[in-house]
Parts: structure tokens; C-alpha cells; sequence
């Protein structure tokens, strides 16, 4: 099972996901605001990793978890919540960023080298027949 643990700071939500307490890579979420769609980070739990694949987002993953309310329809309070490459905790709607590198820039918080970060989890989940992701 993948895990991330979290830090939770005013602007953003930094992490390190691990396999086996292996570094894996770093992330990037939004700050915790109450588990507000599309504005905060995704709440703590045990989540199923599913694939995903859209024209803005290919080939990433979703987060599945009913009992939290967490998934792929809109019946659901938090409906899209994605592994997925971006740059700034801004491009981010309530998704996971991974990143090889993470750093606090100016006024926003950033992740580096996010595509190929999100190849290694790729990788990972296939490789080793991953299916769940621990969030603490």
C-alpha cells in the first residue's frame, strides 16, 4: 500500500508518499478547509487507487472512498479527487500533486518535476499491483 504523510500549513498541505517506508515522492494539496469541495486537501483515510484518464488529466489516478464520501459522481461530497502533474498548490482543486522535488516559492508553494514523479507512482502501482493509498 502507498502512504502519504502529511503536513498541514496555512497555504498548502506538503507530503511524502512512501511503498514499504521507501521514498517514493513528494506532494502538494491544498490547505485543510473543512473538507470544502474543490478547495481543500482530501480528507485522512484509507482510499482505493483507481486508473483515470481524461484529455485535461491522462493516465493519472482517482481516489475512491465511500465512507468518506469521496467519488467518481456527483452524488458524492468530494467527486474527482486525483493524482495528478501540476506546478502550484493553485492548480490544484482539491487534488494531489506529486512532485521529485517541493519547495515554498514567493507567496505559493510549488512541486517540481511533477510528470515524472507521477510516472514513478505509475509505475509503483502497476509494477507491484498496488490498489490502495494510505492518507495520514
Amino acid at each position: 500500500m502507498l502512504k502519504l504523510e502529511r503536513k498541514h500549513h496555512e497555504k498548502c498541505t506538503t507530503g511524502v508518499i512512501t511503498l514499504d517506508n521507501r521514498f517514493v515522492c513528494y506532494a502538494l494539496e491544498r490547505p485543510w478547509l473543512n473538507n470544502e469541495k474543490n478547495i481543500s486537501c482530501v480528507p485522512a483515510g484509507t482510499y482505493e487507487i483507481e486508473r483515470y484518464d481524461s484529455a485535461k488529466f491522462p493516465d493519472c489516478f482517482s481516489l475512491v472512498n465511500f465512507n468518506l464520501g469521496v467519488g467518481l459522481t456527483p452524488e458524492f461530497q468530494r467527486n474527482y479527487i486525483l493524482i495528478h502533474p501540476a506546478n502550484r498548490v493553485s492548480q490544484l482543486q482539491g487534488c494531489i500533486a506529486p512532485g521529485i522535488g517541493i519547495s515554498g516559492y514567493a507567496e505559493e508553494w510549488m512541486i517540481v518535476d511533477s510528470r515524472n514523479a507521477l510516472e514513478k507512482i505509475r509505475k509503483i502501482v502497476y509494477n507491484n499491483n498496488i490498489k490502495q493509498m494510505e492518507i495520514k
